[in-house]
């Protein structure tokens, strides 16, 4: 089987980030990311389940152990040859990417995109870097009120949109903030994207939590912002001509307004990423800073405890 690689260190090889920060960030446009020791065992994921099951039950097991095979279509992969890959990739720093079908908790197997790259500590490779997109999930439909009329098929969207609250799914959001860059670059105008996080809900309330947060904002928002779900608990919006001042008084206000709002008052985390005309930027970036911003906010609410209504925090360059 001839698979592409590519060196590491070249440019379109896989970037990351120090820590396991990116993970947070990687979940957000993936199905799933995680990390791996040199043996290809699972040390770390990104939020969320992991191939159907919850990510503690898969810590220190081979990722290799989960390959199933395929047909020839599917570029057949064996055990024994995606072992021989994570070997070549520790050795000789290279990146790999490929088709493989892992299989999941419940029986069943998909078949995924994956990347690899080196996963590097001081001047050692100490792992895998790999993110997984599941090429047989079921595409997204538009909710039910935008459905086709006369009982024809409804229109499908390849994932474009969030079943549950009829927003841009995280994927999407990031392709369309890169279009609104380069405009506002022209223009010379700030951005902010502000993510709303209700983590410490349980997960029975989060879908009734997003919906009616997608409601709430809809109401609010004006024509030209963005908004998305990020993932199952955040929700994203991007603001056109918004500096970071301003889109902290935002913040602010939906710590107070929106919780009221929420089936148990749910507890709402805000984080900001600003994005500064012509600071070069790209929609990773600010997506990575609001979601350290987040983070911030979130841990804001621990430490108050069940006083906490909400939290907010900006983020600055260091």
């Amino acid at each position: 089987m001839t698979v592409p690689q590519i060196s590491a260190f070249s440019p379109g090889a896989l970037a990351v980030t120090s820590g396991t920060h990116w993970l947070t960030v990687a979940a957000m446009l993936t199905d799933l990311a995680f990390e791996t020791d040199p043996m290809g065992r699972f040390t770390a994921f990104g939020p969320g389940k992991v191939l159907g099951q919850p990510a503690a039950n898969l810590l220190g097991v081979e990722l290799a152990s989960l390959i199933m095979g395929g047909t020839a279509e599917e570029e057949d992969m064996s055990v024994t040859q995606f072992r021989s890959i994570v070997t070549t990739i520790c050795l000789e720093c290279v990146a790999w990417h490929g088709k493989v079908r892992l299989a999941r908790i419940d029986g069943t197997n998909h078949l995924y995109r994956l990347a690899l790259a080196p996963r590097i500590i001081g001047a050692k490779v100490a792992g895998i870097y790999g993110i997984l997109f599941d090429l047989e999930a079921p595409e997204l439909t538009l909710p039910d009120s935008h459905a086709a009329q006369d009982g024809a098929p409804a229109p499908r969207h390849n994932a474009m949109l969030d079943s549950e609250t009829g927003l841009w799914s995280g994927r999407t959001f990031a392709d369309e903030l890169g279009r609104r860059f380069d405009r506002l670059d022209v223009e010379g105008l700030p951005g902010s994207l502000i993510y709303l996080g209700f983590s410490r809900a349980t997960t029975g309330l989060r879908p009734a939590i997003a919906l009616r947060l997608a409601e709430e904002l809809r109401d609010v928002i004006r024509p030209t912002d963005l908004l998305g779900r990020i993932d199952e608990t955040t929700i994203g919006l991007w603001c056109d001509g918004m500096d970071h001042l301003t889109a902290g008084e935002r913040a602010a206000k939906f710590c107070t307004t929106l919780p009221p709002l929420l089936a148990q008052r749910a507890v709402i985390s805000v984080g900001v990423g600003p994005r500064w005309a012509n600071s070069g930027d790209q929609p990773d970036s600010v997506m990575e800073h609001a979601a350290i911003a987040l983070r911030l906010a979130d841990m804001a609410c621990q430490r108050a405890g069940d006083d906490a209504a909400g939290a907010w925090r900006v983020w600055q360059p260091g």
